[in-house]
C-alpha cells in the first residue's frame, strides 16, 4: 500500500463516484542544494501503477513503477499523481479523486483537461525539487509557466498533433526513450543531457531455454501493431503463432485476425482452458499453423508464454519509439524477430539476441535461425544494457542538470 494518499477534488458528474482518503502533504521548504531529495511524478488518470505480477500489460505504467521503486531505493521521496488505485510505497495524490473501477474506452479530452487542471492547482501549493510529467500533451500545456522545474518524458510518437503541441514550447525540457524518438521530433525541443533515457526492466523475471515450436505476439490489437504481419510470418513458416493483447480496435480485430484465428481462448467460456494452455506451455506441441489468441494477459502469463517461445515477432507498422516488449523477451531468453523501424536496432544485437528486416520476407527467413541466438545472450544484452539503477541514476542525473539551470 503507498505510504499516504490524498484527494484533492471531486470527479464531475461524468466521472463515476470516488473512494475519499484524507490526508494533506506537509509543505517543505524548497531544495536548492542540488541534490534531489522530493520529486513529483504525474501520469494519465488511467493509468495504474503497480508492482504486482498480476497488473495488465501497460508500457507506460511499467516504465514508471520501476521509476518510482528505484528512486525509492535511493532514498528520494516520491508523490505520484494519478486516478487510479496505486501499490507502490510512496506518497499518491489524486487530484480529482480515486477511481476504483475501469475506465471505458480512451479518456476523453475534457476529463483529462480537468485532471491536468486539478494537478497544476495542487503542484502550485507543494515544494517539489523537480516535476516528471509522463507524456500526455493535456498535461504539459496545464504545466506550463510554473515554478517547479518540470521535464516531459515522451513515451509516445511524434504525431502531427504531438509535434505541434511541444514545438511550441521549445524553451521547456523533455526527454526521450530513445535516440530514434528524440531524432524525429523537432530538433528545436529543449531535449537535455543527451536528450533519451533508454526504459528499463529488473532482472527478476523468469528465464528459460526450452524453446517450444510457436511465435508469440504481445500487445494492444490495432493496425500499427502488425498482428496481421505476423499471421501472414506464422503462416508462411508454417509455425503456430500465440497472440496476446487486449482489443482496442475492434474492427481491424473481426476483420483482419478473428477470420485467422483457430482458437479463441479469450471468451469467457474459455477461461478454464485458458488458464491450462498457459500453465501447460512448457510442453507446448506444434499444431501445424495454429494461430490462437488468449486476450489480454497479465505480467505473469506473458512471461510464461514468452519465455517458452521459439521467438517473440515483432512486425509493427509504425517507427518504433522504444519497445517495452522487446527488452522484455530478451530478459526472459526469447529472441526478437522485428521490422527494422525507430529504436529496434537500439535494442536488438542483430544476429546475437534477435534479427530485424526491412520485409516480411526478410522477416519469414528469420525465423529459421531464430535456434542460433543463444537464450543466455539475449538475457545478459538485457541485463546489462537496460536494467533499472542505469534509468533511475540517469534520470537522476537529468533532474540535477534541470535543477542547476533553474536556479542557475
Amino acid at each position: 500500500m503507498p505510504i499516504s494518499a490524498t484527494v484533492i477534488g471531486d470527479w464531475p458528474e461524468s466521472f463515476a463516484n470516488p473512494r475519499f482518503i484524507g490526508f494533506r502533504m506537509k509543505r517543505e521548504k524548497r531544495n536548492i542544494s542540488g541534490s534531489i531529495k522530493n520529486i513529483a511524478i504525474v501520469v494519465q488518470p488511467h493509468q495504474e501503477i503497480s508492482n504486482s505480477q498480476n497488473r495488465k500489460y501497460g508500457g507506460v505504467e511499467r516504465v514508471v513503477a520501476s521509476l518510482i521503486k528505484g528512486l525509492l531505493n535511493k532514498n528520494v521521496n516520491v508523490s505520484l499523481y494519478t486516478a487510479k488505485k496505486c501499490s507502490m510505497d510512496c506518497r499518491v495524490i489524486y487530484p480529482i479523486g480515486l477511481f476504483d473501477g475501469e475506465f471505458r474506452g480512451k479518456i476523453h479530452q475534457t476529463q483529462l483537461e480537468v485532471y491536468s487542471g486539478k494537478v497544476r492547482e495542487d503542484l502550485e501549493h507543494k515544494d517539489f525539487d523537480i516535476i516528471n510529467n509522463h507524456y500526455d500533451p493535456i498535461t504539459f500545456v496545464a504545466l506550463k509557466n510554473i515554478t517547479t522545474p518540470t521535464i516531459t518524458t515522451l513515451h509516445g510518437p511524434a504525431t502531427e498533433e504531438n509535434v505541434k503541441i511541444y514545438g511550441d514550447f521549445p524553451e521547456y525540457h523533455f526527454s526521450a526513450i530513445s535516440l530514434a524518438q528524440k531524432n524525429s521530433y523537432p530538433s528545436n525541443m529543449n531535449f537535455v543531457e543527451d536528450g533519451f533515457i533508454h526504459n528499463s526492466i529488473d532482472d527478476d523475471h523468469p528465464f528459460s531455454e526450452n524453446k517450444r515450436g510457436y511465435l508469440f505476439s504481445v500487445s494492444r490489437i490495432e493496425p500499427i501493431k502488425g498482428q496481421k504481419n505476423a499471421i501472414t510470418i506464422a503462416t508462411r513458416c508454417g509455425l503456430d503463432l500465440v497472440i496476446a493483447g487486449n482489443c482496442l480496435d475492434k474492427k481491424y480485430f473481426h476483420e483482419e485476425i478473428a477470420p485467422y484465428v483457430t482458437k479463441d481462448l479469450s471468451k469467457t467460456e474459455k477461461q478454464r482452458e485458458r488458464i491450462e494452455f498457459i500453465n501447460s506451455i512448457s510442453k507446448y506441441e506444434p499444431d501445424l499453423g495454429t494461430i490462437i489468441y488468449l486476450g489480454e494477459v497479465s505480467e505473469q502469463e506473458r512471461d510464461q508464454l514468452m519465455k517458452h517461445a521459439k521467438a517473440f515477432i515483432f512486425p509493427i507498422e509504425v517507427e518504433e519509439a522504444f519497445g517495452l516488449v522487446l527488452i522484455e523477451a530478451g530478459i526472459v531468453g526469447t529472441p526478437v524477430i522485428a521490422f527494422n523501424r525507430g529504436a529496434i536496432p537500439e535494442i536488438i544485437e542483430h544476429g546475437k539476441t534477435g534479427f530485424y528486416g526491412n520485409t516480411i520476407d526478410e522477416l519469414v527467413g528469420f525465423t529459421d535461425r531464430a535456434s542460433e541466438i543463444n537464450p543466455q545472450d539475449c538475457r545478459e544484452h538485457i541485463k546489462n544494457r537496460f536494467n533499472n539503477d542505469r534509468m533511475v541514476d540517469s534520470y537522476l542525473k537529468l533532474y540535477r542538470t534541470i535543477v542547476a539551470e533553474n536556479y542557475a
